[in-house]
């Protein structure tokens, strides 16, 4: 019921501060007006070290997407991947799975509320069966 509540406030703030359904760019579904243009990006990185304890190498991939969907409302999803590799023996290896959302909500031209949530998976747990 709580949030419900909240909800229903957070709403009505927003609605008071002009994010009003016709500024929407997907509301229209399946007719996406030409404003929606995702942007694309995606990072890359691989280390490694070495010493009396053996060799390790990590590397991680994140590929993101940038998208608006209001004048004042964007967001970016996060996917990658993330992987620990051991060079001297043994079966110490193990990856990551990477994900993340932003929204960005500005009210005004110096006002900036962001909502980001990020998490990390261990490949274990996702039970892929040998892949």
């Amino acid at each position: 019921m709580k949030s419900v509540l909240l909800l229903m406030a957070v709403s009505a703030c927003a609605l008071a501060y002009g994010l009003e359904p016709s500024g929407f760019d997907l509301v229209g579904f399946p007719e996406f007006t030409s404003s929606f243009r995702p942007q694309f990006s995606s990072r890359m990185s691989f280390g490694y070290t070495t010493g009396r304890y053996g060799s390790y190498g990590e590397g991680t991939y994140l590929g993101s997407m940038h998208f608006s969907l209001h004048p004042k409302l964007d967001a970016t999803v996060e996917m990658g991947y993330s992987r620990l590799m051991t060079f001297s023996g043994g079966d110490r290896d193990f990856g990551n799975v990477l994900g993340g959302v932003q929204l960005n909500w500005r009210p005004s031209d110096r006002t900036v509320f962001s909502f980001v949530y990020r998490g990390v998976l261990p490949e274990d747990d996702l039970n892929l069966g040998g892949l």
